[in-house]
């Protein structure tokens, strides 16, 4: 190649230099946007609380888009630990995995689900004091949230069953909740880790130079 070439190579090299390095500050402004949300959330009516977070980096802002949260916990009575019985269910529900909707890139609500069941049974012989006497406990607590447009709702029931040798089977309903408002607070944004347009764009003009170091080394050979 020919000194007279050498302008036209330093513009290409330029120009190929300045379209990297625009095009990795353009990837970097939008990927800063990404973050890992935290919110915390009450159902109405005592109905229980809890938090759970979201990576929203895969929403795109186009309709109705559901991301599996991270990690969460619900706190409330819907279980199947009773106080007037001999019952010991969960002490909370883990909601990872639980669906976090969005529509057109603003968060909606959580869409999750639970259930508990817990048992127990007392059985005394006909050689014991107040024998013989026969009783099963059996517990079970479900719950359910979801969207009906722009609102975030929750259904739940709890009941327990009773069967008893002295006495007809009784169903005890203890706690009961139908459309319940959630309500979410936003407590936390923090900014997904992603490379440094800076530092990636220096990589870019890094390997460049190197090209044309190698151009300028064949034509002086």
């Amino acid at each position: 190649m020919s000194y007279k070439h050498m302008p036209r190579l330093g513009s290409a090299i330029a120009s190929t230099i300045l379209s990297l390095f625009s095009g990795v500050l353009l990837v970097g402004v939008d990927k800063a946007q990404a973050a890992v949300l935290s919110y915390n959330f009450e159902v109405g009516g005592g109905g229980g609380s809890g938090f759970f977070k979201v990576d929203n980096s895969s929403v795109r802002g186009i309709d109705f888009e559901g991301i599996a949260i991270s990690e969460g916990r619900l706190n409330t009575e819907l279980t199947a630990s009773s106080d007037r019985y001999p019952l010991k269910g969960k002490d909370y529900y883990n909601l990872a995995g639980a669906i976090a909707l969005f529509y057109q890139g603003e968060f909606r609500g959580l869409q999750a689900s639970g259930f508990d069941t817990a048992i127990t049974e007392i059985n005394i012989s006909a050689d014991e004091p107040y024998g013989p006497y026969y009783v099963r406990y059996e517990g079970m607590a479900s719950w359910q949230m979801d969207n009906n447009g722009p609102v975030s709702l929750f259904w739940g029931y709890k009941e327990v069953y009773i069967i008893s040798s002295s006495s007809p089977p009784l169903v005890d309903r203890g706690f009961d909740r139908v459309d319940a408002g959630v309500s979410y607070t936003l407590v936390d944004t923090e900014p997904e880790p992603v490379p440094e347009p800076l530092t990636t764009g220096g990589t870019a003009l890094a390997l460049a130079g190197l090209s044309w170091l190698k151009q300028k080394k064949k034509m002086a050979a």
